[in-house]
């Protein structure tokens, strides 16, 4: 299989680990990395082993100089648009991390422009890749609980990251909670209708903004979700991926500590071995993009579908701010700040 050209934007600290995904899978070629700040363009020179004509400040001159198939770009939100945008009309696919942009407009806008190109753009959500939530999934399509009528979900940990997360007004529901509300979606296979946020700061909290969030969710088909999260949390902290539970009117799906248990009708309760996958979530993310690009089909995670998680996200953040009921789709409103 011929391999996908890859020019990567952004090699920070999550930027670096990006590299190591993209070396050591087996279907892509790295042939150009870009970063503002020289100090990482000479980190990703030892690690890759990447020329200097290779490594690149300007991402508009790596786009018009390397012969590349697709930008990968893990730089911060607000350059996400031009930049997607710039190596979409450069004739590249684009895979970025998550969220799709900084504001609502934006999305709108860079959603607008891609339907009038021929390349793909996909957000990396690799949250819906990993074992926990590939083994529910299966689940659910086979129909083991049978309709699903109503989600708990649960996020809880301690994380203290310092810098830029410090100050952002609502940092869970800006920075985390885009994950969890991408499983709802893709779990339940609905979109929301009807969402209603309260955020808050506890008093021992390190962050500026307010880390704690309860959401109440209404899906399609009248399917209800309730949220918690906390990113100051006391007590026991949950995986990455949060627990929760999936109720239907045959039983129920738990997840905890990343452990899978279904309840049958007569609430019997049976573990679930998880799914054997062949790469990690962010490996697999990339995989389904590069096959996506080859046999030229939408990736699930591409930007009409993710569009509908970041407008969710959108959703929480403009009910927790204005303490009122916020129903989608939303409506854009210039020059309303969505995220800080």
């Amino acid at each position: 299989m011929k391999k996908i050209r890859v020019i990567q934007v952004g090699a920070g600290g999550f930027g670096k680990s990006w590299i190591e995904v993209l070396l050591n899978y087996e279907h892509i070629e790295l042939v150009a990395v870009v970063d503002v700040m020289k100090e990482n363009l000479a980190g990703v020179k030892k690690i890759t082993g990447l020329p200097d004509e290779a490594l690149f400040i300007n991402p508009s001159e790596a786009f018009q100089k390397i012969k590349a198939d697709l930008a990968l770009i893990v730089t911060p939100p607000p350059t996400h648009k031009e930049l997607s945008m710039e190596a979409v009309t450069g004739g590249l696919h684009v895979m970025m991390e998550k969220p799709l942009t900084h504001t609502y407009d934006e999305a709108i806008e860079l959603l607008k422009f891609t339907r009038n190109h021929d390349k793909q753009v996909m957000i990396s959500q690799n949250y819906r890749w990993n074992k926990p939530i590939q083994t529910v999934k299966r689940l659910l399509e086979d129909n083991i609980i049978g309709n699903v009528e109503y989600m708990n979900y649960s996020f809880r940990r301690a994380t203290n990251f310092g810098g830029w997360r410090d100050e952002y007004e609502n940092i869970l529901l800006e920075d985390m909670s885009i994950h969890h509300f991408d499983i709802m979606r893709y779990l339940l296979t609905k979109n929301p209708v009807e969402v209603y946020a309260k955020s808050y700061r506890p008093s021992w909290s390190w962050f500026k903004g307010n880390p704690n969030a309860h959401v109440s969710i209404t899906f399609e088909d009248d399917v209800f979700a309730s949220y918690n999260g906390s990113w100051v949390t006391k007590g026991r902290e949950t995986p990455w991926n949060g627990e929760f539970r999936l109720v239907g009117e045959k039983g129920a799906i738990e997840l905890v500590n990343d452990e899978v248990t279904v309840y049958d009708a007569y609430n019997q309760e049976r573990k679930i071995p998880l799914q054997e996958l062949p790469y990690d979530d962010r490996t697999l993310s990339l995989d389904h993009f590069v096959q996506s690009i080859i046999n030229d089909k939408q990736p699930v995670t591409s930007i009409e579908d993710n569009f509908k998680s970041f407008e969710l996200t959108c959703a929480a953040i403009q009910s927790a701010v204005s303490n009122s009921i916020v129903t989608v789709p939303l409506t854009p409103v210039k020059n309303v700040k969505t995220f800080s």
